[in-house]
């Protein structure tokens, strides 16, 4: 699995840098859709006898349609908001709402004093996303503005769909990560590598990274994704809520079906959801500061609706976790 990991991660930044197959010119066209994003992650699409570590994340997202603000004079200064500005681009923007849910193993959840386990944390947080589509790579600027603790909400969460699911109860809730306001600041890059291209079947790398700063979270991330299907050119990929990288919204009408496997690592100096945030939480776990992960979906869109369903493993977040985690993601997005 490692190396293969390094093997992936190894051609994404071997083809972003040389190019390996030089990509055609072609002219930016807007979408015209407004998009409604919905999706969900838990360690229970994957086996339903496990839960915990990062459990659960919840989205619902707004995006608007694309703009291009080259020629209009009163927008001149969403040119900032890019590290590319002579490059051709369109712009969108989004809004969402995201909760996460972190938990000790399922064979801990009666303990109120955990030692060598992961804490108990939820982040519930509002995400103003910019996406700049280029020819031939996308960025992405997000601000998120959330909290911890109690108010995070999600100590109810778990415990209502446990109880509408009839799945046991974890009862240390009381003993989680202390109320706090979080600020992160994320950027990410997705560049496209064409492989293969005929008219019924494509092939393409997309390299990427992305880094978070905050009181929260701090990362740098690198890794790419495989696709091969048909008709690629119509997004970026699939979108996540905790994991990997967020490909936005579709932008072509046209059928597209495609299937997908990456690999990312990360660099992490800080997460407060497993180094805790208080006397009390803190020493329960020592972060791994080297994560790396893989993962293998699928998605199928039409008129920019989009379905997608992804499996990301996960290596060890914490020293004294004894295995990886696995999670999946649904994801759905209607467009008008």
């Amino acid at each position: 699995m490692f190396f293969k990991f390094i093997l992936c991660l190894s051609l994404g930044i071997f083809a972003w840098a040389k190019e390996i197959i030089p990509t055609p010119s072609t002219p930016l066209t807007p979408s015209k859709r407004y998009s409604i994003n919905l999706m969900t992650e838990n360690d229970g699409y994957i086996n339903p006898y496990i839960d915990e570590y990062y459990t659960a994340g919840n989205q619902i997202g707004f995006s608007t349609k694309e703009f291009d603000f080259s020629k209009n004079k009163a927008m001149k200064w969403s040119s900032y908001l890019g590290f590319f500005n002579k490059s051709p681009r369109v712009t969108r923007f989004g809004i969402s709402l995201a909760q996460d849910m972190y938990t000790p193993s399922l064979a801990n959840r009666k303990l109120v004093h955990l030692h060598d386990n992961h804490p108990y944390g939820g982040y519930l947080r509002v995400n103003l996303n910019v996406y700049n589509r280029h020819q031939t790579f996308m960025e992405l600027f997000t601000i998120s503005l959330g909290t911890t603790g109690q108010d995070s909400l999600a100590a109810q969460t778990q415990r209502l769909i446990h109880k509408w699911g009839h799945d046991p109860q974890f009862y240390g809730w009381n003993t989680q990560l202390k109320n706090e306001f979080i600020f992160e600041l994320h950027y990410q890059l997705l560049k496209k590598v064409p492989l293969l291209k005929t008219r019924f079947f494509s092939m393409e790398l997309m390299p990427g990274f992305n880094v978070e700063l905050g009181n929260a979270r701090d990362y740098f991330q690198l890794g790419s994704l495989f696709r091969a299907g048909y008709n690629l050119d119509a997004d970026y990929g699939v979108n996540k809520v905790n994991t990997a990288f967020d490909g936005g919204m579709p932008y072509s009408d046209k059928f597209s079906i495609y299937f997908f496997a990456g690999a990312f690592g990360r660099f992490q100096p800080l997460n407060i959801f497993i180094q805790g945030n208080s006397p009390e939480t803190r020493g329960i776990a020592n972060l791994e500061y080297f994560v790396y992960a893989s993962e293998i979906g699928a998605a199928m869109m039409w008129r920019s609706f989009r379905v997608a369903f992804t499996i990301t493993d996960i290596s060890k977040t914490f020293q004294s976790q004894p295995k990886h985690h696995q999670i999946g993601t649904l994801e759905l997005n209607f467009a008008f």
